[in-house]
């Protein structure tokens, strides 16, 4: 007996080394084998539902686990790996059954109880969340994503002291350099969006520890032996500042490089993607999108770590500059397509980039505009390219918005024919997307719809009014509720 389940023992050890390893044909083929003995029937059932789950068939994955369960109703994995099935297929409801069913058979079953918080975190249920997360703690106060989830949650319900000492607690935890960086950024963000804004700044800069950065900055100092601008004099030198994150984040703060110009008799580069780099043109700097024929180069620096010295040395920020230029043609041609409207014309974007970790808070379901469609003395057109524009034709609007998206910014310019339409229209209405940047900078009267907890620069932007004045911002009173923002904008617009 003791031979048999050695042997056994090694068997399911050789079968998890092949599943680790994605060898998932041989696995299969030890794991088939036990399915034909009543004894470990059980066991070939689990390690092949694991397969399944490894190799995206969920549906085998279910029959397997279930199959266990109608054996043994009380076995905790079958049922935390269905749970975990559902859960990964966003069904919640059913995931919450079996989870539950594990916390019966396991009452201290951590991985359970923190599912049921992320499940509860998703539905934007926060109490619930927290309830559930709390659990977690009082099981093992160490287990880390307990803490990073109880900080995200309270930074969403803008609590900022009680989201900074969750990830306080992830630095006194760890040294998992990972989890530590995390902690640091979510830190800043907190410490910014409270307008703490000299230590926000500081700890801001732990995002240049992202591996693409570290890379960048390398390669730089490898090939031009330059170093990191600190603030020191730039008289004479060249300096070359580096595009980051995403577009409206450039296009915000590209006004940092004017007070550059300005204090010092200095040679400055902005390195920017090639689609991008027009809207940079007309300005008095280097604009380019690859360091090819850049011979010299003495100092670099991210761009979004330029309001932090500027913020050190002035305690305030940079008036705007209306840098970006519509081209002349290209306006002609749009300010008499949208004449034709005869009614003001009211501009609509939606849906930001759905790959960005934060999308489901700041995008906004074009069906909540149907109120604000229904006011008959405007004409609404859609700004809106790619993801999002189906919302048009499955909410029935076809008659209501005018959609743009086959007509505009189709060459390799990013928005060459959306920066002269917003120069010709009565307003816009954005979600926190590039284009509020755009028309920010534009100087187009713009409404702004914001989630509950927005981007740390919105609280910034709302307590002090330093970056466009031209904005104005409607932001959620509670976490989801976008029923109030349109009741506000509705008012506004009629």
């Amino acid at each position: 007996m003791i031979n048999e389940n050695l042997e056994l023992q090694k068997k399911i050890k050789e079968g998890i080394n092949l599943i680790e390893n994605n060898n998932f044909l041989e696995a299969e083929k030890i794991f088939d084998k036990f399915l034909k003995n009543n004894e470990t029937e059980t066991t070939g059932l689990f390690f092949l539902g694991i397969i399944s789950i490894k190799k995206k068939e969920n549906f085998k994955a279910k029959e397997l686990f279930l199959k266990i369960l109608s054996i043994n109703e009380f076995h905790l994995e079958a049922n935390f790996n269905l749970a975990l099935v559902y859960f990964g297929e966003d069904d919640y409801n059913e995931a919450l059954t079996y989870f539950d069913n594990s916390i019966k058979i396991n009452d201290k079953h951590l991985p359970s109880y923190y599912h049921k918080g992320l499940i509860y975190m998703l539905r934007k249920n926060y109490d619930d969340a927290i309830k559930y997360f709390d659990i977690c703690n009082n099981i093992d106060e160490k287990f880390i994503p307990t803490s990073l989830n109880l900080g995200n949650i309270y930074l969403r319900k803008n609590e900022f002291k009680k989201s900074i000492h969750y990830y306080q607690k992830i630095l006194d935890l760890t040294s998992d350099q990972v989890y530590l960086n995390l902690a640091k950024f979510n830190i800043a963000w907190n410490q910014l969006a409270e307008c703490n804004l000299d230590e926000g700044f500081k700890n801001y800069e732990v995002r240049k520890e992202k591996p693409l950065i570290k890379k960048q900055v390398k390669e730089l100092i490898e090939k031009y032996s330059c170093k990191e601008w600190q603030g020191e004099n730039l008289d004479n030198k060249t300096i070359i500042i580096l595009s980051e994150q995403g577009l409206g984040d450039n296009i915000q703060f590209f006004r940092y490089l004017f007070w550059l110009k300005d204090k010092f008799n200095t040679n400055i580069i902005f390195l920017i993607n090639k689609k991008k780099s027009h809207l940079f043109k007309d300005t008095p700097f280097n604009i380019v999108s690859s360091l090819d024929n850049i011979k010299h180069i003495d100092y670099f620096k991210f761009i979004m770590s330029l309001p932090g010295i500027y913020f050190n040395q002035n305690q305030n920020f940079p008036k705007i500059v209306h840098y970006i230029k519509p081209s002349k043609e290209i306006d002609l041609k749009w300010k008499d397509r949208l004449q034709k409207f005869k009614k003001p014309v009211i501009a609509l974007n939606w849906q930001g980039d759905r790959n960005f970790m934060f999308d489901r808070t700041r995008s906004i379901a074009l069906s909540n505009f149907k109120n604000i469609l229904n006011i008959k003395k405007n004409t609404f057109i859609s700004l809106q390219k790619g993801f999002g524009t189906e919302q048009i034709k499955s909410n029935k609007f076809e008659n209501q918005i005018v959609d743009l998206s086959n007509e505009i910014d189709n060459g390799d310019k990013t928005f060459e024919d959306t920066i002269s339409i917003l120069k010709n229209i009565e307003c816009l209405i954005t979600s926190d997307t590039s284009i509020a940047h755009l028309a920010g900078t534009l100087n187009v009267k713009t409404y702004l719809l914001l989630s509950f907890n927005p981007e740390w620069r919105w609280f910034i932007e709302k307590k002090y009014k330093v970056f466009y004045p031209n904005i104005n911002i409607i932001q959620q009173d509670n976490p989801g509720d976008w029923g109030t923002v349109f009741e506000k904008l509705e008012n506004i617009l009629n």
